[in-house]
Protein backbone atom coordinates (compact mmCIF):
# COMPACT_ATOMS: atom_id res chain seq x y z
CA UNK A 1 0.00 0.00 0.00
CA UNK A 2 3.11 2.98 1.26
CA UNK A 3 4.57 1.89 -2.79
CA UNK A 4 1.56 3.05 -4.51
CA UNK A 5 0.75 5.88 -2.49
CA UNK A 6 4.56 6.55 -3.36
CA UNK A 7 3.46 6.14 -7.10
CA UNK A 8 0.49 8.62 -6.87
CA UNK A 9 2.77 11.04 -4.66
CA UNK A 10 5.67 10.81 -7.72
CA UNK A 11 2.92 10.96 -10.49
CA UNK A 12 1.37 14.41 -8.98
CA UNK A 13 4.85 15.96 -8.31
CA UNK A 14 5.21 15.28 -11.88
CA UNK A 15 1.96 16.41 -13.09
CA UNK A 16 2.36 19.39 -10.63
CA UNK A 17 6.30 20.02 -12.09
CA UNK A 18 5.24 19.60 -16.05
CA UNK A 19 2.38 22.35 -15.06
CA UNK A 20 5.13 24.71 -13.66
CA UNK A 21 7.17 24.23 -16.46
CA UNK A 22 4.34 24.94 -19.14
CA UNK A 23 3.53 27.70 -17.39
CA UNK A 24 7.14 29.09 -17.53
CA UNK A 25 7.28 28.53 -21.29
CA UNK A 26 4.45 30.08 -21.87
CA UNK A 27 5.34 33.53 -19.95
CA UNK A 28 8.59 33.08 -21.76
CA UNK A 29 6.77 33.14 -25.05
CA UNK A 30 4.66 36.10 -23.92
CA UNK A 31 7.93 38.10 -22.68
CA UNK A 32 9.56 37.58 -25.81
CA UNK A 33 6.54 38.48 -27.86
CA UNK A 34 5.82 41.61 -26.04
CA UNK A 35 9.99 42.18 -26.10
CA UNK A 36 9.72 42.08 -30.43
CA UNK A 37 6.83 44.18 -30.53
CA UNK A 38 8.98 46.76 -28.56
CA UNK A 39 11.99 46.43 -30.40
CA UNK A 40 9.97 46.77 -33.48
CA UNK A 41 8.45 49.62 -32.01
CA UNK A 42 12.12 51.48 -31.09
CA UNK A 43 12.84 51.04 -35.04
CA UNK A 44 10.27 52.64 -36.30
CA UNK A 45 10.60 55.53 -33.86
CA UNK A 46 14.48 56.23 -34.83
CA UNK A 47 13.61 55.61 -38.41
CA UNK A 48 11.20 58.15 -38.56
CA UNK A 49 13.41 60.41 -36.26
CA UNK A 50 16.45 59.69 -38.75
CA UNK A 51 14.21 60.35 -41.67
CA UNK A 52 13.79 63.62 -40.64
CA UNK A 53 17.02 64.52 -39.89
CA UNK A 54 18.02 63.42 -43.12
CA UNK A 55 15.17 65.22 -44.38
CA UNK A 56 16.48 68.30 -42.73
CA UNK A 57 20.23 68.00 -43.72
CA UNK A 58 19.30 67.69 -47.45
CA UNK A 59 16.96 70.88 -47.46
CA UNK A 60 19.37 72.43 -45.80
CA UNK A 61 22.20 71.79 -48.32
CA UNK A 62 19.66 72.24 -51.20
CA UNK A 63 19.23 75.42 -50.09
CA UNK A 64 22.80 76.41 -49.61
CA UNK A 65 23.94 74.99 -53.00
CA UNK A 66 21.02 77.06 -54.88
CA UNK A 67 22.56 80.40 -53.12
CA UNK A 68 26.07 79.07 -53.99
CA UNK A 69 24.68 78.52 -57.87
CA UNK A 70 23.21 81.61 -58.29
CA UNK A 71 26.42 83.78 -56.78
CA UNK A 72 27.82 81.59 -59.03
CA UNK A 73 25.58 82.65 -62.12
CA UNK A 74 25.78 86.43 -60.51
CA UNK A 75 29.70 86.27 -61.12
CA UNK A 76 29.87 85.29 -64.37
Amino acid sequence: MAQSARSVDMAASSASEREEAMAEVRQLITDLRDAAQDGRQLARRYADVLQNVVDEYCTEFEKRAEAALARLEAAA
